[in-house]
């Protein structure tokens, strides 16, 4: 039997009137959401008790629209519908549990945005910035970065301060190159780059990501591959599908644990005997 002293029932009482107090910062994250029409999953449900708000791990946030209703014969009716211009709140940063985040059409974002310090999933899509927001690179517990944008030109050398990265994935984007910085994430296993077709080259410093066991640049424009690719001992999977390549550096023989390579969709017409050789090896397409 377990006896409760009356200093534990006022402890406990404390902390369920803690639990379920309503701070400033939730009616700034409900007033959001309730001027926006958002589609989506059910991740983009925000959850109206407090305790609940607090524990919040997943988040799908999209830009939305503003709405406005009002209610003829008690049936609510839609007025006005207008392309939303409130940003999101700096109360976001609030949110110490949150996991995974999914942001759709932002043009700005919080400063606060970047004390989301358990964040370890970041999705970001379709999003009007022609760089990537350096607020975001601020997140140093994040692991895998996603990205879907065919705005997005360029990342800042900030890229590199996601040193706790392992997975980083873009898509459609109008990216010409990748920062040198990114040889900083030291912590990369997987890369994957799909369909972006301004993508011409890698930095050298690809080569310092020592842990890296897949790279997949797909339908993309890159011309050459830098020779410090041959540093990558850990590689067990690299496509280059429909790309722009002639020809493949001699460094390539390097990759001891390769076990899936495609070079299908390439005109490689200029490869030396021992990458002929190596590509056969690994049953290069």
């Amino acid at each position: 039997m377990t006896v409760y002293s009356d200093k534990t029932n006022q402890d406990n009482n404390a902390t369920r009137n803690q639990d379920t107090r309503i701070e400033d910062w939730m009616t700034q994250i409900w007033d959001w959401i309730d001027n926006h029409n958002i589609a989506g999953s059910s991740d983009s449900t925000v959850p109206r008790d407090p305790e609940a708000l607090r524990q919040l791990e997943r988040l799908d946030l999209g830009y939305g629209k503003s709405t406005s209703y009002s209610y003829i014969d008690n049936k609510s009716v839609l007025q006005s519908e207008s392309e939303s211009t409130k940003p999101l709140p700096g109360a976001i940063g609030n949110l110490k549990n949150l996991k995974y985040l999914r942001l759709r059409g932002f043009n700005e974002l919080p400063e606060e945005i970047a004390q989301l310090d358990g964040l370890e999933t970041l999705v970001y899509m379709k999003c009007s910035f022609t760089e990537f927001p350096e607020v975001l690179c601020k997140l140093k517990n994040l692991k895998a970065l996603n990205i879907f944008s065919k705005s997005l030109e360029r990342f800042p050398d900030e890229l590199g301060n996601l040193s706790s990265l392992t997975h980083f994935d873009m898509r459609g984007s109008k990216v010409h190159e990748l920062p040198d910085a990114i040889g900083n994430l030291s912590k990369l296993t997987i890369i994957e780059l799909y369909a972006n077709e301004y993508l011409k080259v890698l930095p050298e410093s690809i080569g310092n990501l020592t842990n890296l066991e897949k790279l997949e640049i797909r339908a993309s424009d890159l011309k050459t591959l830098p020779s410090s690719i041959g540093n990558l001992h850990q590689l067990k999977s690299l496509g280059l599908y429909h790309n722009g390549l002639q020809s493949l550096p001699d460094s390539v023989t390097n990759l001891k644990a390769l076990e899936q390579l495609d070079v299908t969709e390439n005109s490689l017409s200029d490869i030396s005997e021992a990458v002929s050789r190596f590509l056969g090896s690994v049953g290069g397409n």
